[in-house]
């Protein structure tokens, strides 16, 4: 092995460290929190499911992020300086103005929430941030539109057991008609 691509496969081993260092953390901070004392109640979730519910989240980030580091390995640097030299001679564009529609569309919904209900006033947000973002296939970001909603409501009702706002009629149908499909009541 050439002394060059030692080099290379030491750096990607040390960009991967940390996030072993992560998955190692979380680890051990699921098994703590799978193994918390507390008197169960039926119907109920324990005092660990909130913490093991974000270090999945964290464990899945590390160990993403640990594979995309030790799969660079082979890749060669040749293609990685003409990326870095395409980035200098062409800099992303960077729209700074775009930070305060979306501040303006946070407004927005917030306004339109009790109106439309969580459901529908979701849909038109997140299709609205993803416009900004640049996302211009109207199709797939409708769909991922009403997966988001639907998973975030899922979430706060089913899980967090959080009420949501319904909306005003004609709109608080579709609130009532998820609600009942999910088996909220």
């Amino acid at each position: 092995m050439s002394s060059g691509k030692a080099v290379t496969v030491l750096e990607r081993c040390r960009a991967t460290l940390p996030y072993l260092v992560v998955l190692a953390a979380g680890a051990y901070l699921y098994y703590t929190a799978e193994n918390f004392e507390f008197e169960q109640s039926s119907g109920r979730i324990g005092p660990g499911a909130w913490p093991k519910l974000i270090l999945v989240l964290m464990l899945a980030s590390a160990l993403w992020g640990a594979v995309s580091s030790a799969l660079q390995i082979g890749k060669s640097d040749a293609i990685a300086d003409a990326d870095e030299m395409e980035t200098l001679v062409r800099p992303p564009e960077i729209y700074p103005w775009l930070v305060w529609v979306a501040v303006a569309a946070t407004v927005g919904y917030l306004l339109i929430l009790p109106v439309l209900g969580f459901f529908l006033a979701t849909i038109v947000y997140a299709f609205v941030l993803m416009y900004l973002g640049h996302y211009r296939r109207f199709v797939p970001a409708v769909l991922l539109s009403v997966a988001i909603a639907f998973a975030f409501m899922f979430m706060f009702m089913r899980v967090v057991y959080v009420a949501l706002p319904v909306g005003v009629a004609p709109f608080d149908r579709l609130s009532y008609a998820l609600m009942a499909a999910m088996g909220v009541h």
